[in-house]
């Protein structure tokens, strides 16, 4: 086992990072990333997109350079676009910059490379903007699943619920730990967040953006917090923030500020209002420090080019208005913020922090042996393995915790009302049916009517439900919490049972209600041929909740899909053209259908002079019409076995492709 640091020292020197953005030109829906434009700027033609849309590279961060020390915090802070959330990428080892002889980054002194940046990922805790969580269950639960899953297994139980409930007093949540997260405030709500990342023990805390949505006194007292941790527990804590209060500002030991993918100040909050007055371009007194860097890092894109000519002034004007006037706002109104925003662009010098980074380096070298061996490129951490826990153990506690989730999710009281109340409605419309030719018909559509809506209800509750889970496993195995396999087969087996319940409900009062068959054993099949095909309706907004990422466009593609899988379910139409037959091969609807009116028609049926079955009655010496007759009017195919066997590929299939493309697609969205 190599040597893991309580502490980490990060540098960055001159990284770099470009991207190609896809530009539609005729109208279509646009890429398009706040940065500025690489100097040697290319565009080629794409001609998957479009005859006329071209590829064009962009750089979101510019020779960016800077360091993070043990029990600071390093503040990142510029308007939106400036690059502060890639910056935060690539130091926590989830993202790359581009490769240059004179671009890294160094952990503890020394360089870093592409094994131990991906180490470095188990000791960052990344608290993302957004706050994801499976909002039923409580805050007790969610860190104690976090530990169960990610605290290493030298670690027992009881010594893992020690650190849960550490945490919970840490953070200040003992009286909200018991509480539904739906259910605690925002301040609570980001603090779970943070908490849930600090279970590990991490030596880097990286915050996209904290104090977002939360006031004023709930920033300031969150930020106190990661202060306080910073320093007794020795950590890295590095933040970006958007436009922080007075009293925020002052607590950041550094700060950098960015604008357009550039540094244009790097160093403590107090440093950058001397560097301020040195390019005349002071804060008036009174005025938040915070605001007024802001202010003149925002492009101001609403004004047009004769107002900025009308706006424009010189040092000497701002330095009269500074003296001359007790109203703040007139001598900020007279600073051009796009002229001084390009000034100080152009002006701050990263290579001479570049050099004073390497200097820091030599230094770094010079105070402390090398941990790290002569080659300069060992890992921080023991990377025998990626996970805290066993697969095995990972599949116990996400079968327990999608249980628990399920349970409050899906088994609600309204559902249960809901699935009795149908069925109620369903058995009294269809009610005490004889078992006779009058109502061969009837007893086909009850059926078709049971699978349509428990096929639908599945369907498009899973594909609806699944947006926020791919977010919460995005996060998760961002943080390497657990195998991708391992969740699915939890998912699988939690959700069953409360799934299955709801349909389970409905068929009991139904099936008896309308007198389809006394007989228990055909009760039991067409139930288990219903459950089935809510089995296989969920696996397949699974894979369209897994493949479409974005949740309108799926609700369309799944509603266009569902209809059409029903329409020919075998109901509606007998003859479906030939260049569309094959819908009905992966149709549920159909496979349900088809079992369960062989199950249903178990013995020959009584001619009633009704007519419906008058072709096959007619003529008939014995007055029934057999099994086989029927079926051929009901156009059933294949056997129970059969149909049956396909419900359960189609459930396996689609499973298996939810989670292919769960595997190969990327995590790109922001959370």
């Amino acid at each position: 086992m190599s040597h893991e640091p309580s502490s980490v020292t990060l540098r960055w020197v001159r990284i770099s990072k470009t991207v190609e953005v896809k530009d539609e030109t005729k109208g279509l829906i646009r890429s398009s990333i706040s940065a500025a434009p690489v100097a040697t700027t290319t565009s080629t033609p794409n001609s998957d997109i479009h005859a006329d849309s071209k590829t064009t590279k962009k750089r979101i961060l510019d020779n960016f350079s800077g360091q993070a020390c043990p029990g600071e915090i390093l503040a990142l802070m510029g308007p939106s676009g400036s690059g502060k959330t890639s910056l935060l990428d690539v130091l926590s080892g989830r993202s790359k910059f581009d490769a240059d002889l004179n671009s890294y980054i160094t952990i503890n002194g020394a360089k870093s490379s592409a094994s131990s940046m991906k180490t470095l990922k188990r000791k960052v805790a990344y608290v993302r903007q957004k706050d994801v969580f499976f909002d039923h269950l409580t805050v007790r639960d969610q860190l104690t699943y976090t530990a169960l899953l990610r605290l290493p297994s030298s670690k027992n139980k009881s010594e893992k619920h020690v650190e849960v409930n550490r945490i919970i007093a840490q953070l200040k949540l003992t009286k909200c730990a018991d509480s539904p997260i739906f259910l605690v405030s925002g301040g609570e709500r980001k603090r779970v967040n943070i908490g849930t990342e600090l279970l590990t023990d991490p030596s880097v805390v990286i915050l996209d953006e904290p104090t977002s949505g939360l006031d004023s006194t709930s920033a300031v007292a969150l930020m106190k917090m990661l202060k306080k941790f910073a320093r007794s527990k020795n950590k890295t804590v590095i933040s970006s923030i958007h436009q922080p209060s007075s009293a925020v500002f002052a607590s950041f030991d550094k700060i950098m500020f960015l604008a357009e993918g550039h540094v244009v100040f790097y160093g403590s909050p107090a440093a950058s209002l001397r560097y301020l007055d040195e390019k005349n371009l002071s804060c008036p007194a009174g005025y938040n420090a915070a605001d007024h860097w802001m202010d003149l890092l925002v492009v101001d894109s609403a004004r047009d080019q004769e107002q900025q000519e009308e706006d424009t002034c010189t040092d000497v004007d701002i330095e009269n208005a500074t003296l001359s006037s007790p109203d703040i706002t007139d001598t900020v109104s007279l600073i051009d913020h796009d002229a001084a925003k390009d000034r100080l662009i152009e002006e701050w010098n990263n290579e001479e922090l570049a050099s004073q980074m390497e200097e820091n380096e030599r230094e770094f070298h010079a105070s402390v042996n090398d941990d790290f061996g002569a080659n300069g490129d060992k890992t921080i951490v023991d990377s025998s393995t990626k996970f805290g826990s066993s697969w095995w153990t990972q599949l116990k506690v996400l079968t327990h915790r999608c249980m628990k989730n399920s349970r409050s999710a899906i088994f609600t009281p309204l559902n249960i009302i809901k699935s009795a109340a149908i069925g109620l409605v369903t058995g009294f419309l269809w009610f005490q049916m004889d078992y006779t030719e009058k109502t061969v018909d009837d007893r086909s559509s009850f059926f078709f009517f049971t699978m349509t809506f428990w096929v639908f209800d599945s369907m498009f509750n899973a594909m609806m439900a699944f947006p926020l889970e791919r977010e919460v496993i995005f996060k998760e195995r961002a943080s390497g919490t657990y195998h991708l396999s391992s969740y699915f087969l939890a998912k699988t087996i939690s959700e069953a049972p409360t799934r299955l319940a709801l349909p389970m409900i409905y068929m009991f009062i139904a099936y008896w209600l309308s007198g389809l068959n006394n007989s228990i054993s055909i009760f039991i099949g067409t139930t288990g041929c219903t459950l089935l095909s809510v089995m296989s309706g969920e696996s397949i907004g699974l894979l369209m909740g897994a493949t479409i990422m974005d949740f309108e466009r799926a609700l369309v593609v799944m509603t266009v899909v569902a209809l059409a899988l029903m329409v020919v379910g075998g109901f509606f139409v007998q003859n479906i053209p030939s260049f569309a037959s094959w819908l009905k091969y992966i149709s549920p609807f159909k496979y349900a259908f088809d079992a369960s009116k062989r199950l249903t028609f178990d013995r020959d049926v009584p001619c009633d002079g009704s007519g419906v079955l008058e072709t096959v009655c007619l003529g008939q010496d014995t007055g029934f019409a057999t099994v086989g007759e029927v079926m051929d009017y009901l156009d059933v195919q294949g056997s129970v076995a059969f149909n049956v066997f396909m419900l359960v590929v189609l459930s396996i299939v689609c499973r298996l492709g939810a989670f292919y493309a769960l595997k190969t697609r990327k995590a790109v969205e922001r959370m």
